[in-house]
């Protein structure tokens, strides 16, 4: 591959990844660790195109300094390879299950791999098993080169059984296709890995990065940045949708946070915050099959499920209990969480969006009623 190929892959990758940094400054600002994480991960690739480009442009120079760049961009390549695809995978976890807990246990053990890679690129500048630099300062690799591909491969499945498993007991996952960023990877990685010479590595993962931060763009506009959640555009979004189909009844179960006002006023808005998280979390662990879980209003929330019944509808509810009792004996929180509900059932071409929360928001505030009259 000549160096103006080269060049002009990786100058593409590195103003691709570029622009979205710069277009996505205002949402990395915040705290996030979703958007965080995956800035880092487009960092490292766009810093890696520029290596890679160094790596190609010394190769057969002569002289020391041209030699040393030339085995310093190669290994910084080989550390950064197992580093993306390791991250990735930590990066769809987190999205799916937004759990940092379950990223401290399960990723000591799923980033070794990775790890392993990284020692075996700085063990082979002194002792070469994946690549070599000759005395003409040419660049050659050596079998154990293709591990890395295999262990990238593997990474790469082991995200997609991730969403697969999270989509198994949570239902699909919106605003998130995988094969936007699988397919430029795979392609790029099996051209590279079959066809000596070429530079394509970096370049499709620019590309799988800028696509998937593409398609994430609908889902920012749907998404409560505190909880995570969908907000209440979202419900809009699925009443014009279940509109289509004028048989499948929505059930829907109306949240409200008891007592939330007295929980800020005596802890803290910060306090506050992490107790709508908190809540956030209960409603995604008793999550039914077929449904998404919106933050309506401050503490309110919405579950909405897809050819739904009464019977199921009861049944979540009853879960939700449960889970608030464990919460409230498991959490060590200063304050008691508590949540009264209201549920009702929308029929398309027969209910309207405001019949159906009106619906909802009555039978919640009877159940509201009834539990503050019991005090």
């Amino acid at each position: 591959m000549n160096l103006v190929a080269v060049a002009a892959n990786d100058l593409t990758g590195f103003v691709l990844l570029l622009c979205m940094l710069i277009s996505s400054r205002v949402r990395r600002s915040g705290r996030s660790f979703e958007l965080q994480l995956f800035s880092k991960i487009a960092i490292l690739t766009m810093i890696s195109c520029a290596v890679d480009f160094f790596a190609f442009y010394y190769d057969g120079k002569p002289g020391a300094l041209p030699m040393f760049v030339n085995m310093a961009a190669n290994t910084f390549c080989f550390i950064s390879n197992p580093i993306f695809v390791a991250s990735w995978c930590l990066y769809c976890d987190y999205k799916f299950y937004r759990s940092l807990d379950r990223i401290k246990k399960m990723y000591t053990y799923v980033f070794i791999p990775a790890i392993l890679l990284v020692i075996i690129a700085l063990v082979n500048v002194v002792y070469p098993l994946i690549f070599y630099i000759d005395a003409s300062n040419v660049y050659h690799r050596l079998p154990l080169n293709y591990g890395y591909y295999i262990v990238d491969l593997l990474y790469l499945i082991y995200s997609v059984f991730t969403k697969i498993r999270f989509e198994q007991r949570y239902g699909k996952v919106r605003f998130f296709p995988m094969y936007l960023m699988m397919g430029p990877i795979l392609f790029g990685c099996t051209i590279q890995a079959c066809v000596y010479g070429l530079s394509l590595i970096w370049i499709s993962l620019s590309i799988g990065i800028t696509a998937i931060y593409m398609a994430l763009q609908n889902e920012f506009s749907y998404l409560d940045p505190l909880t995570g959640l969908y907000n209440r555009a979202y419900l809009d979004y699925q009443f014009e949708a279940a509109s289509k189909h004028t048989k499948s009844v929505l059930g829907g179960i109306m949240i409200d946070v008891d007592d939330f006002k007295q929980i800020n006023d005596t802890y803290g808005h910060s306090v506050g915050d992490d107790a709508l998280k908190a809540m956030a979390q209960i409603l995604l662990a008793c999550k039914p099959e077929r449904s998404v879980i919106l933050r309506f209003a401050g503490d309110e929330f919405i579950i909405i499920i897809k050819k739904s019944n009464e019977d199921e509808i009861l049944g979540v509810m009853e879960n939700l209990r449960k889970a608030q009792e464990n919460f409230n004996q498991t959490s060590g929180a200063p304050y008691h969480l508590s949540f009264s509900m209201g549920y009702a059932l929308y029929h398309p071409g027969k209910d309207t969006s405001d019949t159906f929360y009106k619906a909802m928001d009555d039978n919640m505030y009877i159940a509201k009623n009834e539990k503050h009259n019991r005090k």
